[in-house]
């Protein structure tokens, strides 16, 4: 994991001269993004060792979310500088609506999840707060803006599903799926692309630019260790309004 850093980008490269934008992207945002790359729910993903209750709380938190991650990929497609740019979110976009809803809905029934309980399932405070950073940060902020934050919510997911793709295969599908799900080529092509695209675009932004889509990335990785965590726990967890 990247060694925490709170400089600018400038600075950052006179240290590290061979790093990425979205490197520094991770070294602002620590300890937060280890964190929520290493949280004690994803490893049990993939040690078989998750509790029936906490991945229940999980799946249908993060089926209250989905819409709202396609609804912000439609906001970065409209706003993408390109048709190469549009092409890659659309695809994305086709498949989270199409496998990934499938897994969800099987996953319930072997959870024993009535479709009348994730149908009507409200979001929690923390995926509120998730939520809404996306939808405000695509649909209100810049291509950049949105962008800073789909990269940290996917390449999170990226980083914990390869490593527990090299651990034995769960036995319960639902664990065993969503490790594949998020460990396959395709999912590695389209992180690295997203990586590659903010790499393109990051470094020629001003300097107040650079630290709104830092703060951005920060933020969504402390969401995303206290969303790891209220499924984990079963407790609710407080973010501080200014995170």
């Amino acid at each position: 994991m990247s060694k925490q850093f709170d400089g600018s980008f400038r600075e950052y490269l006179a240290a590290e001269p061979e790093a990425r934008f979205t490197d520094w992207l991770a070294a602002r945002a620590e300890p937060h993004w280890s964190m929520a790359c290493t949280h004690p729910f994803t490893t049990a993903i993939g040690d078989g060792t998750m509790p029936r209750e906490a991945y229940a709380r999980y799946l249908i938190e993060d089926y209250t979310f989905i819409t709202d991650l396609a609804s912000t990929l439609g906001y970065l497609v409209a706003k993408a500088p390109g048709m190469p740019s549009k092409s890659r979110l659309s695809g994305f976009l086709a498949l989270l609506t199409s496998e990934e809803n499938d897994y969800f809905l099987r996953s319930f029934d072997a959870l024993g999840i009535a479709p009348e309980t994730y149908q009507a399932a409200a979001q929690g405070p923390v995926t509120r707060r998730f939520s809404d950073l996306l939808l405000s940060s695509a649909g209100n902020g810049s291509y950049e803006d949105g962008l800073a934050c789909l990269l940290c919510a996917e390449w999170c997911y990226l980083t914990w599903g390869l490593r527990e793709a090299q651990k034995p295969r769960p036995d319960a599908f639902y664990l065993a799926e969503w490790i594949d799900l998020h460990a396959v080529a395709g999912f590695q092509t389209f992180v690295g692309w997203l990586r590659e695209e903010m790499d393109r675009l990051g470094p020629d932004l001003p300097p107040e630019r650079q630290e709104k889509v830092a703060a951005l990335f920060r933020k969504m990785s402390v969401l995303e260790v206290a969303f790891f965590e209220e499924a984990w726990t079963g407790q609710t967890i407080a973010i501080p309004d200014g995170l």
